[in-house]
């Protein structure tokens, strides 16, 4: 490889708003044939899954739809919006994302969208379970747990792609 190219990151699935990043390391020394040759081995940017892992523990639940796992990376529930701080019922989704997740295991799925502007990771949260509402084949779903227990709303955008569980998230929040 001759160069750090826009076309070669791209065909790595790399985010445009890494790129400048990217090539500011390579000008500083970065060995980047040898770490970007390791990223198309492991499938591209968003197949690596160092950087979407399949599961992780959670140590932190900041509010009723995001949290942070023990490797420091911060997960949003795609598909649903939990109150912000300062909004009401803040607190009680927050405590009930708590008690449901906080260090736990828990599995992660991922839709057309991985990631957001903020960096965190955007993912369906999986939970095993036995006997919990919701509990098919020793797992459930708590994005829909979330919008069937009324502690978040359904959130889509028009402009884009419809996610894999569209409608249950819909049907979910139409039976409230």
């Amino acid at each position: 490889m001759k160069g750090i190219t826009r076309g070669f990151l791209v065909s790595l699935g790399i985010p445009t708003v890494f790129f400048p990043g990217l090539i500011l390391a390579a000008v500083l020394g970065w060995n980047w044939p040898k770490d970007l040759g390791r990223l198309r081995e492991a499938g591209g940017y968003k197949g690596a899954k160092i950087i979407f892992p399949q599961e992780g523990k959670v140590e932190e639940v900041i509010d009723g739809d995001t949290f942070v796992l023990e490797n420091g990376q911060t997960v949003r529930m795609i598909g649903i919006d939990a109150p912000n701080r300062g909004e009401a019922g803040h607190e009680e989704a927050q405590k009930y994302l708590t008690d449901l997740i906080d260090g736990e295991t828990v599995g992660l799925e991922y839709d057309s969208y991985q990631d957001d502007k903020f960096g965190r990771i955007l993912a369906y949260v999986w939970e095993s379970c036995s006997a919990s509402v919701g509990c098919r084949d020793g797992r459930r779903m708590l994005n829909l747990t979330l919008v069937r227990e009324g502690k978040a709303k359904v959130v889509f955008y028009e402009d884009r792609r419809k996610l894999r569980y569209e409608k249950e998230l819909r049907e979910a929040e139409n039976s409230n």
